[in-house]
């Protein structure tokens, strides 16, 4: 049994398998794909782009279950050359607005789970012939036990109620990072909470310090920071606080496929 449950995506149940029509879009959809869209917001001062937008009556489990099978890591399926194409709308839209020449090296954090960011960056590849390729950045998970919490804006934030402020303070001391720092591996979606996830820091990094050495060296170059989902910003956000702390010449853009406003 098919049933359309976003924009020019079926889902075969019998198959466990998405399917795509890039030619329509219907009321109740939860993405709409037709015509290929490029949203623009910003983030960090940062010029941010993105593909795709669940809409408002999106249920968390349609969002959730999509994400995983574009992610290549849950149970549906989507065949390679409908992701690919789902994939290369929305960047030829950023070729024809910004131009992918002017982008002098790409960032982008490394999964073990998913390859979707890969798939993403062999896109933009194919516009820029490759010549990205040896300019690229990869930022990976810092070892757990480094993982600090951002007090300064947590305080801003949430020192105007006293109460308030003192209940969470003492759940993130006693709770929350001494769990983390006992982790093997974190992650940020599946072992923090909603509301205190943007106060994590220090969970990513250069995957090498040649790497931090080189983005130093990168004066005044146009910088494409790259990855698959924003769902809270939380990832961008420390991404961006990273590379900043290395070099704050930079002119930094951001592209996901799939963003919030």
């Amino acid at each position: 049994m098919k049933r359309y449950i976003k924009s020019g995506i079926q889902f075969d149940s019998d198959n466990q398998q998405y399917t795509f029509d890039f030619t329509i879009d219907l009321p109740d959809d939860i993405i709409n794909i037709v015509p290929p869209k490029l949203y623009r917001s910003s983030i960090r001062n940062s010029v941010y782009w993105f593909g795709y937008l669940f809409k408002d009556t999106a249920s968390s489990k349609q969002r959730s279950d999509f994400i995983h099978a574009i992610k290549g890591i849950g149970n549906s399926k989507i065949a390679d050359h409908e992701l690919r194409q789902f994939i290369e709308l929305p960047l030829g839209e950023l070729d024809k607005q910004f131009g992918m020449y002017n982008i002098d090296c790409l960032v982008y954090p490394v999964s073990n789970r998913s390859k979707l960011v890969n798939k993403i960056i062999s896109v933009i590849n194919s516009y820029t012939s490759h010549d990205k390729h040896s300019a690229s950045y990869q930022l990976v998970k810092s070892i757990p036990t480094k993982i600090e919490f951002d007090w300064e804006s947590f305080e801003i934030d949430n020192g105007y109620d006293t109460n308030k402020y003192n209940q969470m303070k003492k759940y993130v001391e006693t709770t929350l990072l001494p769990a983390i720092h006992e982790l093997d591996y974190f992650s940020l979606a599946a072992n923090v909470k909603p509301k205190y996830r943007k106060y994590i820091k220090d969970y990513l990094g250069f995957i090498s310090q040649d790497q931090l050495d080189s983005y130093a060296r990168a004066q005044g170059q146009n910088i494409l920071v790259v990855d698959d989902i924003n769902t809270s910003g939380s990832t961008l956000d420390e991404i961006l606080r990273v590379l900043n702390r290395v070099n704050r010449n930079a002119n930094i853009f951001v592209f996901t496929l799939i963003g919030n406003m």
